[in-house]
């Protein structure tokens, strides 16, 4: 039985939180996307009045090959990030337990909406988060009959 989970994490624990905290932005979100080949690459949502500011400040991250522009429209930007080295550990470990991100945003603190399998692999992804030293909060696990009483669009939206 799928189990859906919302999780919140620091910025500092996770790579993509510490690169994209080097922008002034005022608002980024979490494309959601399965990755087709190995490494993990986010895309992302960011609405900023000074979006090539934006740019120029996470590509100087060293962790970062590649900042990709897909689309860009009234202040907001669609980003791919390539990744220079394997360093994401937190969407790595989402990856490798099989989780789904229904929804992630945040600036310093980022809220996920994730969905697993099963609870194996929310316990699985708790276990990575603990080896790998990311903290983690779980503030709440969905029963599939609450996720069906309050309807998958709404969970998105409350975060």
């Amino acid at each position: 039985m799928s189990v859906v989970t919302e999780i919140t994490v620091a910025a500092s624990e996770f790579l993509l939180g510490r690169v994209l905290a080097r922008g002034s932005v005022a608002d980024i979100e979490l494309e959601r996307a399965v990755p087709a080949s190995g490494q993990v690459m986010p895309y992302i949502w960011v609405s900023d009045r000074d979006l090539p500011e934006f740019e120029r400040q996470v590509r100087t991250s060293p962790h970062v090959a590649r900042l990709i522009a897909l689309d860009v429209v009234n202040n907001q930007g669609m980003y791919r990030i390539e990744w220079a080295d394997d360093g994401e550990s937190l969407v790595y470990g989402l990856s490798e337990t099989g989780a789904t991100i229904l929804a992630a945003g945040g600036d310093d603190i980022w809220e996920l909406l994730l969905r697993f399998d099963d609870y194996g692999g929310l316990a699985r992804f708790h276990t990575y988060c603990r080896r790998d030293g990311i903290e983690i909060s779980l503030d709440r696990v969905y029963s599939p009959e609450e996720i069906e009483q309050v309807g998958g669009e709404d969970l998105r939206t409350q975060l």
